[in-house]
């Protein structure tokens, strides 16, 4: 099989699978990667194999399906499966040719996998052409029609079509159609559970013809044709053509031609069913037609037509059917929503996710850059202190004993001891009294020299007559004082 054969649906739903792959590969062969791209490549990896199963389950779920026709055939008990394809690309076929599947054997309605069109056959439709008025609700104007002649039947009102044909300015002729309210034994099987329904008879050609006559489920059915469309069709209840069948089409012809629906006599006859020369011969005189005239044979029930207006005419079994039906899909689709909301749901709660973990990636990163050279910050200052005594000239013990010296003006402070230590300084003094201890403390703390070192002094105490002892200590930030 080609690609060409394949649906777009299934392209669509492997990209995601397609993208996984990629990014499989891409991380096998980009080893040299940062490791935050890396994380974020294997985050989208698995994000898009994850949309891919999602997908997958959704299209299985939601799968298209394909248009089957079901109709009656000629033989009792033999039913027609036709099938529509769809149309493919570079294909010169319509898209509406069906396929015929089965001839002769009723398959089993398997409405799981395919939609369904059942041909109702003629036998189980009543078929009522009426002249209405043209104003007003038309399908209301028919029911009033129907009942006012006693042919509204029970459950006929719900199932009721109307087709109109003809619009004249006082009145409007329509063509009545309505299931019956209990199909045959025969049939009623096939007319339970479709898609859709309609009447078996409109899906055969009626063009250029006025009578048309076939073979369905082994009766004779025939109709009267206008402007390609049925005015009138029915069962006749015989097996073959006879005399019988031909005063009843006769006696229908007459009414309708009374009831002004038919205004000219049938001149176009189309015959679809094995028909003997003796039975054509009978239909050609039923309207006096010469003999010279020729019917047109279909020996074969023809591909189905789609009619319009389409019409759906599903008896009381399936419309109860329908209802079942209409349950189940409600709840099939409560569970769709329910499962994209839960994926929609695990897809942003999983967006999220990456992006936290790509962005705490980031933030590791840069912490770990932040606190290499912080480190490098750190080996740097302390090899500055540990070298600042050795090259840095203020830090000298004879540079510091001047400028603390500098700071005494008269007698009034004697100096005791001066102790130089790395990254602190000990002095002790004495003054003639406290308030020029504290003078000299706090003019030493101002030189230009001693302006780093903080400072921690003790409470002067007395040490004489005429004197006060003080000591302060000075240290530089990274040491400690002694006095602490």
């Amino acid at each position: 099989m080609s690609l060409s054969h394949l649906p777009l649906s299934f392209f669509y739903y492997l990209l995601p699978a397609l993208f996984s792959l990629l990014l499989s590969v891409l991380l096998k062969i980009s080893s040299k990667l940062p490791a935050p791209l890396a994380l974020i490549l294997e985050k989208i990896r698995w994000v898009l194999s994850k949309i891919s199963l999602s997908t997958l389950l959704l299209h299985s779920f939601s799968e298209k399906k394909g248009s089957t026709f079901l109709r009656p055939g000629r033989e009792e008990g033999s039913w027609q499966l036709w099938e529509l394809p769809l149309k493919k690309e570079g294909s010169t076929q319509k898209k509406e040719d069906p396929l015929l599947r089965e001839q002769n054997t009723p398959p089993p309605l398997d409405t799981s996998k395919n939609h369904w069109l059942i041909g109702v056959p003629t036998r189980d439709l009543m078929v009522i052409p009426l002249w209405v008025a043209s104003d007003g609700n038309l399908r209301e104007l028919v029911i009033m029609e129907l009942s006012s002649k006693h042919l509204l039947r029970r459950g006929m009102r719900e199932g009721l079509k109307v087709i109109k044909l003809q619009a004249h300015a006082e009145r409007t002729l329509v063509v009545a159609l309505a299931p019956v309210a209990i199909p045959s034994l025969a049939t009623g099987a096939y007319l339970k559970k479709a898609q859709y329904f309609e009447a078996a008879a409109r899906l055969l050609p009626l063009e250029d013809i006025d009578l048309i006559v076939w073979q369905e489920l082994g009766e004779v059915c025939f109709g009267f044709v206008q402007q390609k469309e049925l005015l009138w069709f029915s069962g006749s209840g015989e097996s073959k053509v006879s005399a019988s069948l031909i005063k009843l089409i006769q006696r229908m012809f007459l009414h309708l031609q009374a009831e002004s629906i038919l205004k000219k006599i049938p001149e176009r006859a189309r015959l679809i069913g094995t028909f003997s020369a003796q039975e054509c011969h009978l239909l050609q005189g039923t309207f006096g037609l010469t003999p010279g005239l020729s019917l047109q044979n279909l020996e074969e029930l023809p591909s189905p037509r789609t009619p319009s207006p389409l019409l759906d005419l599903p008896s009381e079994q399936a419309c109860l059917e329908r209802v079942l039906q209409a349950k189940k899909d409600r709840i099939k689709k409560i569970a769709k929503v329910a499962i994209t909301s839960y994926f929609l749901l695990l897809f942003s709660v999983m967006m999220n996710v990456l992006f936290k973990e790509t962005l705490a990636a980031h933030l590791t990163s840069q912490l770990k850059k932040s606190s290499l050279a912080t480190e490098k910050a750190k080996q740097d200052l302390t090899q500055w202190q540990e070298l600042r005594f050795a090259i840095d000239p203020t830090t000298y013990t004879l540079d510091l004993l001047a400028a603390v010296a500098n700071q005494i003006h008269g007698e009034k402070i004697r100096l005791i001891s001066f102790t130089g230590m790395p990254g602190r300084l000990q002095i002790a003094g004495e003054a003639t009294d406290v308030s020029q201890a504290y003078r000299f403390l706090e003019s030493m703390k101002t030189a230009p020299q001693l302006q780093e070192y903080q400072w921690t002094s003790s409470q002067p105490k007395l040490a004489g007559k005429n004197s006060v002892r003080f000591e302060t200590e000075g240290s530089l930030p990274h040491a400690k004082t002694s006095l602490e």
